[in-house]
């Protein structure tokens, strides 16, 4: 049978033109592979944002309930542990009640010593593991929950506080109060003139702090910040990567540093964040960096975002704060009522 000429003979893709289509696949995916990842970060960052919106909220409607601002936590060393800080205060105002009408107001939220009945720290404690992702953001990729160690002694050496050692399990939060400024990073800030400073909104109470009320942000409720991102959990973190020991710190008290960075949302330790900077590497203890150096308790704040980390202010707005902010203008942003004369738009 002759083949009809005005047919032409049907072929299949050559190996090259495979090859040159996979590869232009290739080149489109590599395109687009950031630009996903930027969207998703973008939404992520958006998340934390509202996150720190609903604290502001709930603080403010504290505020209004009860005519001033939760304590940081309530501290009663050495009698006892800390029984419980401003998260555990503002759960109704998160809707959290169902949670917060299970807690044990007068039982510490952790393992503490033996004066308190053994079930009813196992059901507080129990309570804590919730994990509440107001408290979180998404960047962060920290572990959710954690098991804390607390050896006797670690917060008073005579008596020993806490009397034995003390273990609990509880979930991460990535918010931290700020309780004021001090240190190396306080004598940058202001000249070698600083000295110890605890006037931040959020102030503990029960050994001789008081709580704030509005009339007390002498400086401004714009200008002030209640919150901020700190990576939370006992990961320890040097810029983005986990450490796992510190130059000069002998193994003991770095997991010490760990089990005591208050990285869960029950823990007191969460609002004791009384800030002496970092070096920029997110070694040293005090230094001149307050954000994105390291997440170690009382050396700074830290968050997975790029360029800086957001922060609850005192009239409810939240600002995404440049890590590369001035030391002054950050340690005026903290203190409510030093009269420094500074604005973070500076």
């Amino acid at each position: 049978m002759l083949q009809n000429p005005l047919v032409r003979a049907r072929r299949g893709f050559t190996l090259i033109e495979l090859l040159v289509v996979i590869a232009i696949i290739a080149i489109l995916i590599a395109l687009l592979l950031p630009a996903v990842q930027q969207a998703r970060e973008a939404a992520r960052r958006t998340q934390c944002r509202n996150n720190l919106k609903q604290i502001g909220l709930a603080i403010h409607n504290y505020h209004d309930s009860h005519n001033c601002f939760p304590p940081g936590y309530i501290a009663v060393i050495p009698t006892d542990m800390n029984v419980k800080n401003a998260n555990v205060m503002l759960l109704p105002y998160l809707d959290q009640a169902p949670l917060y009408n299970q807690i044990n107001q007068n039982v510490p939220m952790m393992t503490g010593p033996t004066a308190y009945p053994a079930a009813e720290l196992a059901r507080n404690e129990a309570l804590g593991r919730t994990t509440l992702t107001v408290f979180m953001c998404p960047s962060s990729p920290a572990p959710p929950v954690n098991t804390y160690t607390f050896p006797a002694g670690a917060f008073n050496a005579s008596p020993p506080y806490p009397p034995q050692t003390a273990t609990f399990t509880a979930a991460r939060t990535d918010y931290s109060g700020t309780t004021g400024v001090r240190g190396t990073f306080g004598n940058i800030a202001y000249n070698n003139n600083q000295g110890g400073d605890r006037e931040g909104m959020l102030r503990m109470a029960g050994t001789g702090g008081d709580v704030a009320r509005m009339r007390d942000v002498v400086d401004g409720t714009s200008n002030t910040f209640m919150i901020g991102e700190r990576t939370g959990s006992r990961v320890l973190y040097l810029k983005t990567a986990a450490a796992s020991s510190l130059p000069g710190v002998p193994g003991a008290m770095f997991t010490i540093m760990q089990d005591t960075n208050g990285g869960s949302w029950p823990d007191p330790l969460v609002y004791e964040h009384w800030l002496q900077g970092a070096l920029y590497d997110g070694t040293g203890n005090g230094g001149p960096c307050p954000i994105n150096c390291t997440n170690i308790r009382g050396n700074g704040f830290h968050c997975f975002h790029t360029g800086g980390a957001h922060f609850l202010m005192g009239d409810g707005a939240v600002k995404f704060v440049s890590e590369n902010i001035s030391a002054f203008v950050f340690a005026a942003s903290i203190t409510r009522k030093k009269g420094e004369v500074a604005t973070l738009d500076q």
